[in-house]
This record gives structure tokens, sequence and C-alpha cells, in this order.
């Protein structure tokens, strides 16, 4: 499931005291895992995460509307077509030299190789007030980001990454983000917002809570 793209496991109505068993089992099976109930989706870590906000998104039946993400204060805008889905995120980024600060998450940008590990990765969360931090590294036309997550203490060198892309097409200027697996995300800055779209394909579904009531799905983009 994950030589596509950037994998989400998206769980509906799942109890708090049930969440941390949950994400033990499946992170590293997919790389994040988000919590859905109706309109709301809160990351495994609190922190801000555009994939899984695209993920939930194009999972949604009606073609546009408002839903809530983890890491944003905000309603944000979603739009689903046949060929992709589009968020529209409020601008509330700072940007400190290489540094791009998000209201959920940070990312460190960079064209050169950085050593990358949780304890530096955890500092820069620390030192930023952040439940998640990244380094985008950009070589060759492609984007390798890398996510620590401080709730989980998970790193994953990612296939795809929506924030990381955002993080650079503000760092570099360009509006196509090339990704590991080749595809593209698209960042388009407008007046009061960003517009972030990229193709999203679900994978399959799993019942994984003893009782079946729960219904999980796991969502990547290409």
């Amino acid at each position: 499931s994950h030589s596509g793209g950037n994998s989400t496991l998206l769980v509906e109505n799942c109890e708090i005291n049930n969440r941390k068993k949950l994400i033990t089992q499946y992170l590293g099976k997919v790389e994040q895992v988000g919590f859905v109930e109706k309109d709301r989706l809160e990351m495994m870590g609190s922190e801000l995460c555009i994939n899984g906000a695209l993920a939930f998104a194009s999972q949604l039946p009606n073609k546009r509307g408002l839903l809530w993400i983890s890491g944003i204060k905000k309603q944000i805008t979603y739009i689903n077509s046949k060929t992709q889905t589009t968020i529209k995120l409020p601008i509330d980024i700072s940007i400190k030299n290489n540094t791009v600060l998000f209201p959920g998450i940070g990312f460190l940008c960079s064209t050169k190789d950085v050593k990358v590990t949780k304890k530096l990765l955890s500092k820069y969360c620390d030192t930023y007030n952040l439940p998640a931090f990244g380094i985008a590294l950009f070589k060759n036309n492609k984007l390798t980001p890398y996510v620590y997550v401080k709730k989980t203490n998970s790193l994953f060198k990612e296939t795809s990454c929506g924030s990381g892309s955002v993080a650079m097409s503000l760092y570099t200027g360009l509006q196509k983000i090339r990704q590991l697996t080749g595809e593209y995300i698209s960042v388009k800055i407008e007046k009061n917002c960003m517009k972030i779209s990229a193709q999203v394909k679900e994978l399959k579904n799993y019942a994984i809570l003893p009782k079946g009531k729960t219904m999980s799905n796991t969502v990547q983009l290409d």
C-alpha cells in the first residue's frame, strides 16, 4: 500500500482510549493515522496534516463543503472533482530563513542533505511549541519529506507530503512540487488562502475493532 504514495488510515468514531493501541498496531503499515467524527479530522498527534486532510476530503460524499482538521482552528473548504481533491487553507504561516511554521507543524527546508534524527526534530517541536516537525529536502527536482510527530515519537521518510510541499513552494516559489512517487502536489497562493490539490485514491477498508462498529479506510495520495 506504500508504493503508490503517502498512505493515511482514517478511522471513524474511535473512542479516545482506544486510539493509542490502534496507532501502535497500524503505524508503519501506513504513514499516518487520523480519527474522523462527522466533519472533523484529528490526526494521531493533533498535528496539521495536509495529506490527511486531502484523504479525508476525498472520502466525503459532497463535491464541495467545509471540514475541520487538527492544527487549524478555522473551518477549511474542500472541493472534489473526478481527477483530484483540493483544500483551501487560511494563510497563517511564518517564514524565518529556511524554516516554515504552520499552526500545527513546522518544516526546515533545504536543497542540501541534512542529518535527520528524532532528537533534532523533537528539539524543533519544543523550540516552536508544535506537535510535529519535518525536514523538506528538495533535490533533483523532487521533494524528500521527513516528518516527526512528538506524541507518537514517530519519524517517517514519507513518499508524499502536503505540508512539506506547501513549505517548499513558499521557500522556492514553485507552484507544483514533485513527490518521490513522480506525482505532483499543486500549491496556489490566493488573496487570503492557499489552494492545495492532489490525486487521491482509496486503497482498502479495515474493520479493526472487535465490535465491528468502527470502519476504517486507507487512502493514499498518488
